[in-house]
């Protein structure tokens, strides 16, 4: 098995037992996924104090070692993709299942 694809099953993997993944770049921390936030839309940064708070929230919230430069592909950092930054838990709206 390939590097890339033992990366890709471990990243599924760490999907499918959490309900958020957090990519990091550099200092920077970057939702890409997330089971029951529906605003703002994927991917998004988050502050620390965003982290924290959605930790005391749910147990569930891993932070991959694979950059977040490194998961998705190269159209998505054109500079003209600016992400959404997240400084107040309560700016994310989440479903109710």
């Amino acid at each position: 098995m390939s590097v890339y694809q033992t990366e890709k099953e471990k990243h599924l993997q760490m999907v499918y037992k959490n309900n958020v993944v957090v990519a990091m770049d550099g200092s920077r921390m970057i939702v890409v996924h997330s089971k029951r936030s529906i605003k703002p839309l994927l991917p998004f940064e988050i502050s620390e104090e965003v982290l924290k708070q959605w930790k005391q929230r749910d147990n569930r919230i891993a932070v991959t070692e694979t950059s977040y430069k490194e998961l998705f592909a190269s159209a998505i950092h054109q500079a003209d993709h600016k992400l959404e930054y997240i400084h107040d838990f309560n700016d994310i709206e989440f479903s109710e299942h």
